[in-house]
């Protein structure tokens, strides 16, 4: 096998590099001339993205990021006209567009052989970038009604992010007003979340917050993105901050809060938290349902019946104390019952019907109602009612209680 010369070698580089050059030029041309033939071109292009001297200048990169721009300029147009765009395509070309320009820049700014710096594209591509940056928001809008959640957390993450590229210096375009801001960092979460990319999407909440997003649903959203997480700790974080805005409207901040608390044990820290919001809100009945499920998760029955009858007394359709004041009483039915077991025939038949069964008859009181009041979330209050009326021996309301499983 003969082997090439040096010399040869250097012809052949030469020859390829020219050829990517040329390959660039010609797409440039093509591309002048039929801007809505970009994604077809682009492909074209791309050998000159790998080839390793091609690469290393920018005239590569500005060409598909100029032409990425007027292609987006195209469609833009015919959409606005009535005419069916591919808004996945065009999107993803815009945002690949900012990513080449931004790759072109540092390489139009590398000293010549004479250690002189002469940028040929630079000033171009400012003036493109700050000319599309709110093409990225509107962009973004486009993907997320064509249900592109990803790529539309995508553009907008780029659109809040962008005025602080290093690479653009003090030529890119404003950041974005707080108020702004932290609108498109909700929208981010809401994309992040649909995605099912719900690290993203809490880190998006978080910085929605931080730029002065405290709307409801924000506290909301994150606390249902952290329990699709089964992060106890993050529902906790986010009800803590909601509570002082929303508790006076929305009582279930101060059940994620102690939740996460008897989670990890800390229940004299939950009954201290419990009891100073108790001190400035006395007539809050969720409070002393909350306070219950607490002892409850300290097994200390008497003290958490307390607080379910106090909870239901306040707000007599709080439907999981009625569930929960319920269940107390079918415990304490049962524990009865066991205790009595050893008793001769007849008199355990005696306490069995003067003490055992009107426990399960109050119970079913309760549960009855828990279960009217909000009967897509009360299973266990069936379940509960079906053993009451077993031990009751009442047959009717036994097979209308197991009907309804």
């Amino acid at each position: 096998m003969k082997k090439l010369s040096v010399l040869g070698i250097c012809l052949l580089a030469g020859l390829t590099a020219a050829a990517q050059n040329s390959l660039v030029k010609e797409v440039e041309r093509e591309l002048k001339s039929a801007p809505d033939q970009y994604p077809q071109k682009l492909e074209k292009l791309k050998p000159a993205f790998t080839n390793e001297e091609s690469a290393a200048t920018p005239y590569v990169w500005f060409v598909a990021g100029k032409g990425g721009m007027e292609y987006y300029d195209n469609q833009d147009v015919l959409k606005k006209m009535g005419k069916t765009v591919d808004d996945k395509v065009v999107g993803a070309s815009l945002m690949n567009s900012f990513d080449y320009l931004i790759k072109a820049l540092p390489l139009d700014s590398i000293p010549n052989e004479k250690g002189k710096i002469k940028p040929k594209y630079s000033k171009d591509i400012y003036k493109l970038i700050n000319g599309h940056y709110n093409d990225l928001n509107n962009t973004a809008v486009n993907l997320w009604q064509v249900q592109d959640y990803a790529n539309a957390y995508k553009a907008w993450k780029m659109y809040v992010t962008l005025p602080a590229n290093p690479v653009l210096g003090t030529n890119g375009p404003a950041a974005l007003p707080d108020s702004t801001a932290s609108d498109i960092y909700y929208n981010m979460g809401l994309a992040a979340w649909q995605s099912n990319e719900l690290p993203d999407a809490l880190s998006a909440f978080d910085n929605a917050i931080a730029k002065g997003y405290t709307k409801k649903n924000i506290y909301d959203y994150a606390i249902a993105v952290a329990y699709n997480m089964q992060d106890n700790a993050k529902m906790a974080y986010y009800a803590e901050q909601a509570y002082p805005l929303y508790g006076a409207e929305d009582n279930s901040y101060i059940g994620y809060m102690i939740n996460s608390k008897i989670a990890n044990k800390e229940f004299a820290e939950a009954q201290e938290m419990l009891e100073k919001y108790i001190l400035a809100d006395p007539n809050n009945a969720q409070l002393y349902y909350v306070l219950g499920v607490l002892y409850d998760s300290q097994d200390n029955a008497e003290k958490a019946t307390e607080n379910y009858k106090k909870a239901i007394e306040l707000n007599p359709q709080n439907a999981h104390a009625l569930l929960q004041y319920g269940r107390q009483l079918c415990n304490q039915a049962f524990r009865l019952d066991d205790e009595i077991s050893g008793l001769p025939v007849a008199q355990y038949n005696e306490r069995r019907k003067n003490e055992v069964n009107p426990l399960f008859k109050e119970a079913t009181t309760y549960l009855e109602k828990a279960y009217e009041i909000d009967p897509d979330n009360m299973g266990d209050a069936v379940k509960l009612l079906r053993n009451c009326y077993y031990n009751l021996q009442d047959e009717e309301n036994l097979k209308r209680v197991e009907s309804l499983y």
